[in-house]
């Protein structure tokens, strides 16, 4: 940690530390703490502490040297106090964990670039479930709510860890999309402290057993490689050339789940107009926006329980193009599929100008677990241009085609 703090430090300017601590009889022992180095030109808002008694959330600032006194003064195991900001915090350590590196697309803990993330794990406690409220502070249900939305980490959430999260972020360039075309593949890029003419992306796509590999150059910040076919998976690595350091990475393959952020499956225009002036069918859906999220979900679905689809969104009923207005469809649509499809549907999303308006393509597969159900609504099919709850017997066929536990070991 201390030699990658070292050698970004031309990059690094404050180091924000974002605490959550309980307060015992004036002793404040660490619930989660994040430390996370800006860069060297970033301005941070700084938030009002929240003193509740028993619970205190605030955000202290050190120089990227303070932050390597910090880590030299933690334990890699046991218990030590540290000074945090105003305040004298009672760490628990039971074992520290390496970097795990995240891609830029991740922005997994609120950061946006690529980075390493290493953890100085504390034991599991409970923590009150009383309000957390003060006359003059805002009221939380709870420590967790409190900590959620003054962190943005949720402490009951076991796939984030406990404890102190040091994030090292690399500001030296990012990956902001990369365009899987029919046998290109484009990527665009963000360079910040490394110059566009020190950073090369190397590139590895396979379909079935063939597999290419490409160095991509880059030119007003985008660079393409042909490869000639489109990859059903792809990996791509931003390096510097002059040290062959990793600045970012993304990784895709077809049969994921959500693509990540910053890829897209680019379908020509050409295409796109032969599928809407054929009109809507058993793999093809128009919608002219989200719509009733219940009825998305359906569709999705009953494509997941068939063939697969297509929903065309920004198409109305009649196959006119009414186009979409600027919104982040890509959340809102993840969120929709998360909390209403079980299990969880396998779909791309993508967008797309034609005749100059926006339109979002959300390409579904052909489900692997099915049946597929609409939370407490049922299992969905396809038929003809509509959806319409499974019959008893065809719930039965997707039952008897599915693999048995010990065939998928």
């Amino acid at each position: 940690m201390i030699a990658k703090i070292r050698a970004r430090r031309n990059s690094y300017g404050s180091v924000l530390v974002k605490s959550a601590v309980c307060r015992h009889n004036d002793r404040c022992e660490n619930i989660i703490t994040q430390v996370l180095p800006l860069h060297k030109s970033d301005c941070h808002a700084r938030k009002e502490d929240l003193d509740y008694g028993n619970l205190v959330l605030f955000e202290a600032t050190l120089s990227p040297e303070g932050l390597v006194a910090l880590l030299e003064r933690l334990p890699h195991k046991g218990t030590d106090s540290i000074d945090l900001g105003q305040h004298s915090v009672m760490i628990e350590v039971e074992s520290l964990e390496d970097g795990y590196k995240y891609d830029s697309g991740a922005q997994y803990l609120g950061v946006e670039w690529f980075f390493e993330r290493y953890s100085y794990r504390s034991p599991a406690r409970g923590y009150s479930g009383e309000p957390t409220v003060l006359r003059s502070l805002p009221l939380f249900p709870d420590f967790r709510s409190a900590i959620q939305h003054y962190i943005g980490i949720d402490i009951e959430d076991d796939s984030r860890p406990r404890g102190v999260l040091v994030c090292l972020p690399d500001y030296g360039a990012r990956i902001q999309e990369v365009s899987i075309g029919p046998t290109d593949i484009v990527v665009r890029i963000e360079p910040k402290d490394v110059g566009i003419h020190d950073i090369v992306a190397k590139l590895y796509c396979a379909l079935d057993k063939d597999a290419r590999h490409a160095d991509i150059e880059f030119k007003n910040n985008t660079g393409m490689a042909s490869i000639g076919f489109k990859p059903e998976s792809l990996y791509v690595a931003l390096l510097s050339k002059s040290d062959g350091a990793m600045l970012d990475f993304r990784r895709y393959r077809s049969a994921w789940g959500p693509m990540p952020k910053g890829v897209v499956v680019n379908i020509p225009a050409y295409e796109i107009g032969e599928l809407i002036r054929g009109g809507e069918t058993e793999t093809l859906e128009f919608k002219e926006g989200m719509g009733k999220h219940e009825e998305f979900a359906e569709t999705v679905v009953a494509f997941a329980n068939g063939r697969g689809g297509i929903l065309l969104m920004g198409v109305d009923d009649h196959s006119r193009i009414v186009g979409l207005p600027k919104e982040d469809y890509e959340d809102m649509v993840a969120k929709v599929l998360r909390s209403r499809c079980e299990p969880q549907v396998q779909y791309e999303l993508s967008r797309k100008e034609i005749e100059g308006k926006d339109i979002v393509i959300v390409r579904v597969e052909e489900g692997r677990d099915k049946p597929y159900f609409l939370r407490d609504r049922g299992p969905y099919v396809r038929a003809h241009a509509t959806d319409r709850i499974a019959t008893k017997y065809e719930l039965d066929e997707m039952y008897r085609e599915k693999p048995s536990e010990f065939g998928r070991r």
